[in-house]
C-alpha cells in the first residue's frame, strides 16, 4: 500500500489522470442512478388505536391498553408489543419478526382485538392497521 501511495505522490500526472477518470466515470453513471425522495421500506409493524374520550392516561392504560396487550400476547410472530396511553387515546404498536406473513398476523390481531368485549363504554371501535 505504501508503494502505491508513494508512486502516485511522485507521478502527479498519473494521479490527476486517475482522478479525472473516476470523476468522468461518475458523471457518466449519474443519470442512470434511481432517485427517490422516500425509499420503499417494508415495515413489519401493526398498530392498534383506540379512542377513549375524556379518560385520564391511567384509565386508558387499565381499561384499554392492558386488555389489548393481553389479548394479542399469544399471536405467532410477535417480537415486541409497545403501548402508549395518553389522555383520551391508546396506541399499541406490535413489531413482528422478519419473515412473518404480515397479512395473517394482521388478521389474527384484528380478530383478537375485535373479540375483546370488556372495553369501557365510552371507547370507540379499535382501528387495526399495518
Amino acid at each position: 500500500m505504501k508503494r502505491a501511495i508513494s508512486w502516485f505522490a511522485e507521478n502527479h500526472v498519473a494521479a490527476n489522470l486517475l482522478m479525472f477518470l473516476l470523476i468522468a466515470g461518475g458523471l457518466v453513471v449519474l443519470p442512470g442512478l434511481p432517485q427517490k425522495s422516500f425509499p420503499d421500506i417494508d415495515v413489519d409493524m401493526i398498530t392498534v388505536g383506540v379512542e377513549y374520550r375524556g379518560a385520564a392516561p391511567e384509565e386508558v392504560e387499565l381499561g384499554v391498553c392492558i386488555r389489548i396487550e393481553e389479548a394479542i400476547d399469544g399471536v405467532v410472530g410477535i417480537e415486541e408489543i409497545r403501548s402508549t396511553a395518553t389522555e383520551g387515546a391508546c396506541a399499541v404498536v406490535v413489531e413482528l419478526l422478519s419473515g412473518v406473513d404480515v397479512n395473517r398476523a394482521l388478521d389474527d390481531i384484528k380478530n383478537r382485538v375485535d373479540g375483546i368485549d370488556a372495553f369501557p363504554e365510552d371507547t370507540e371501535k379499535p382501528v387495526v392497521s399495518q
